[in-house]
């Protein structure tokens, strides 16, 4: 880090190195912009998980409802494909409105058993609202995707930044060395005709 934020004149720098410095400095503080895009990025989604979550909770009700089936397997969504329990059952929400479905049930549950489950305001069974720490898992997965992303985007820009100044180097290191070899290993050059020095 020393040699990168050193800013001293230098003869022996050439302006390869210091383009190399230019870029490395970018990606330092690419990253640093990055780290703050991915907070930025996990507290807004955790405002808004937050806020879904506490409209949700004001329209869900955890009731008890009774199993009038035996508990059996079922394929949860087409989707995913996950096997889960369940088992017929009736419940009453609001007060006196009877409600039947298929419920999940711990394996094993008989018929006549209570089991908790979450309704809507009509007394439909729904999903729970999201937990604190689904809420933060969201978030941070969220975060850490965006600083990731811009991570390896900067990251994939200065790489090939730095492969463009190594070619152009190692091109120019080849044409001077083709001037100087000749003279220094005291062969001819290749074009070199006669009387040429």
């Amino acid at each position: 880090m020393r040699r990168l934020f050193d800013g001293r004149p230098n003869e022996l720098r050439r302006p390869a190195d210091r383009t190399r410095r230019r870029w490395n400095v970018v990606f330092v503080l690419s990253f640093l912009s990055a780290l703050l895009c991915g907070v930025v990025v996990t507290t807004a989604v955790w405002n808004s998980e937050s806020r879904t979550a506490r409209e949700t909770a004001r329209h869900r009700h955890r009731i008890e409802a009774t199993t009038v089936g035996s508990a059996e397997r079922a394929v949860s969504s087409r989707s995913s494909g996950n096997l889960r329990v369940v088992a017929p059952a009736v419940w009453e929400y609001p007060a006196a409105h009877q409600h039947s479905g298929t419920v999940s049930v711990p394996l094993g549950t008989p018929a006549g058993r209570p089991v908790t489950i979450w309704v809507d305001d009509a007394g439909t069974e729904a999903q729970a609202p999201s937990s604190e720490a689904q809420r933060a898992f969201t978030a941070v997965a969220a975060g850490v995707g965006a600083l990731g992303l811009l991570v390896l985007a900067s990251g994939a820009v200065v790489r090939l930044r730095l492969l463009l100044v190594e070619t152009r180097t190692l091109a120019q290191w080849e044409h001077e060395w083709e001037a100087v070899e000749p003279r220094w290993s005291g062969r001819p050059r290749r074009e070199q005709g006669p009387g040429d020095d």
